[in-house]
């Protein structure tokens, strides 16, 4: 039951026009994409869905050790939720971990 709401949390944040950049902020994600210091997280989402295909419900850009790195989750076709990481600035993959 707990999965359950939890999905349907996630899906009534898709219903959002757009997903938002949270941690940072939007306007110093903005600046960072400008300045070349991150990738634009577009180019990172169609990655991380070509390797683990599903909808996306969460995208979060944050600090880590001097860098940044975006945390993806997304829900794949059997409902699972998945939380994928990687560097901002090199679109390398992280980490991938099934979300409990």
């Amino acid at each position: 039951m707990g999965r359950l709401i939890a999905v349907l949390l996630m899906a009534v944040a898709l219903l959002a026009p757009s997903l938002a950049v949270a941690g940072e902020g939007h306007d110093k994600a903005k600046r960072l994409k400008e300045a070349g210091e991150i990738l634009p997280l577009e180019s990172v989402i169609k990655t991380a869905t070509s390797k683990k295909p599903g909808r996306v419900i969460e995208a979060e850009l944050k600090s880590s050790r001097g860098g940044y790195i975006y945390e993806i989750e997304l829900v794949d076709k059997e409902g699972v939720v998945w939380e994928l990481k990687y560097d901002a600035k090199t679109g390398e993959m992280i980490s991938t971990k099934e979300e409990d």
